[in-house]
């Protein structure tokens, strides 16, 4: 049971460290286009338009990442889940099993 939950905390671990790097890479996209408070010329609005397609582009990769890694990681929490009530159905039937064990010796 213990490898179980190991395995699974790196794998949350991977997920996590996936989310960080859209984070990372999604602020360095800001801060390289989003200079400025505001557009305040002509030529300004002209070259964040010329940049539309790359925006859409990133835009949609950002939240087909962040959807598949959440997808991923409801997956993991799911499995945890999973081994948690086989562990409370294990000590359960090791309790009952106890408590059967003491009924009969004093029996």
């Amino acid at each position: 049971m213990n490898w179980e939950i190991r395995n699974l905390m790196c794998n949350i671990e991977i997920v996590k460290e996936k989310l960080e790097d859209v984070a990372t890479t999604h602020t360095w996209f800001v801060d390289g286009r989003f200079t400025k408070r505001s557009l305040k010329t002509k030529e300004e609005v002209v070259n964040y338009g010329l940049a539309y397609n790359e925006h859409r582009i990133h835009n949609e990769q950002v939240t087909e990442l962040m959807l598949t890694y959440l997808e991923e990681l409801d997956g993991l929490m799911n499995k945890f889940h999973e081994i948690e009530k086989a562990s409370l159905s294990t000590d359960q039937s090791e309790s009952n099993a106890n408590v059967q064990s003491i009924y009969l010796n004093k029996y």
